[in-house]
């Protein structure tokens, strides 16, 4: 198909393209005729494959190497387990003793407790609308964390 402007054909603009089948562009097919005898030599699918050992015929040096693989594997296994299990048992222990701490901790009794608290009321509602006023409040909390 060509498209006619003002009786002209359209010029392709650069980069454009165009499904229409260019003349002379693809040559002839020319068709290709084989024998019999060229199908019975080339034809298989498949390339032939080469006959496989029976597992009676395996050298004594495979089996060696296979006996071995399997050995080591089972001794990284026993020993990555062994290593998971003190992992556990000392993850186990590390719990214990910080729950151990964590509850002496929370035994514990607050030091200068009564003082904190009256300088968090002083500061939330001052005498006289005053935050330094607070400051005898203040002494006495820090003469208590002092002893």
């Amino acid at each position: 198909w060509r498209f006619v402007c003002g009786g002209r054909p359209a010029k392709a603009q650069m980069g454009s393209t165009s499904s229409a089948p260019r003349e002379g562009s693809a040559p002839a097919q020319v068709p290709v005729f084989y024998t019999d005898d060229f199908f019975q030599k080339y034809g298989a699918t498949a390339p032939p494959r080469e006959p496989r050992q029976a597992p009676a015929q395996v050298s004594a040096n495979q089996a060696e190497e296979v006996t071995g693989f399997k050995t080591k594997t089972m001794e990284r296994a026993h020993i990555l387990a062994e290593l998971r299990e003190e992992e556990l048992q000392s993850a186990e222990a590390s719990a214990k003793r910080l729950g151990n701490w964590a509850s002496e901790l929370r035994a514990r009794a607050v030091p200068c407790m009564a003082e904190q608290e009256e300088v968090e009321r002083c500061y939330a509602a001052p005498p006289g609308g005053d935050q330094l006023r607070c400051g005898q409040v203040v002494e006495a909390y820090v003469r208590c964390s002092k002893s």
